[in-house]
C-alpha cells in the first residue's frame, strides 16, 4: 500500500476524537505521528523515539505520554510511551495496544486500528493515570505528519 492511500483511508477527526474520549479519562496523553518516509534499515523503535522527543511527549508533567508512530509504506508501527507508562503499566500495556491494533490493520481498517489501540490505552491508562480534576490537555491531540 502507498503512503498516501493509508493516509487518504485514515479518518483523521475519528483518530483526534479517540485521542480526546482517551484522554477525557486519564491524566496520560498521547499522540499519533503518521511517517511518509521510508525507514531505509533504520529501527522503527528508534525513529519514533526521534519524533517522541521533538514532539516534546516526554515533557508531560507525569511522564505519561504515549505516541502511536506509523509508518504505512513499511507497513510497520511501534507505540513508545514515557517512564512513567512503563514503570506503572509494565510490558501488558504495549502488548494489549499493539494486539489491539495488528489485527485489524492486517484487515486494511486502518482508522479502526488506530481507534482500537487508543482505546485500550486509554483503558490501561486510566487505571494507573486517572484524569485529575485540574488535569490540562499538555500536548494537541492532532494527528501529526512528517
Amino acid at each position: 500500500m502507498k503512503p498516501s492511500e493509508f493516509i487518504d483511508a485514515l479518518a483523521e477527526q475519528r483518530i483526534v476524537d479517540a485521542v480526546g474520549a482517551a484522554e477525557a479519562r486519564t491524566s496520560g496523553e498521547l499522540r499519533v505521528f503518521v511517517a511518509h518516509r521510508k525507514l531505509r534499515g533504520e529501527d522503527v523503535r528508534v525513529r519514533a523515539r526521534t519524533e517522541f522527543d521533538r514532539l516534546h511527549i516526554g515533557d508531560t508533567a507525569l511522564r505519561n505520554g504515549v505516541l502511536f508512530y506509523i509508518v504505512p509504506c513499511e507497513q510497520t508501527f511501534a507505540v513508545i510511551g514515557d517512564s512513567e507508562i512503563h514503570a506503572k503499566c509494565g510490558q501488558g500495556f504495549w502488548d494489549e495496544t499493539a494486539g489491539a491494533m495488528e489485527k485489524l490493520f492486517r484487515e486494511g481498517k486502518f482508522t479502526e486500528g488506530l481507534v482500537a489501540g487508543l482505546e485500550r490505552a486509554g483503558d490501561i491508562m486510566a487505571r494507573h493515570f486517572p484524569r485529575t480534576d485540574d488535569d490540562r490537555n499538555e500536548l494537541p491531540d492532532a494527528v501529526v505528519r512528517d
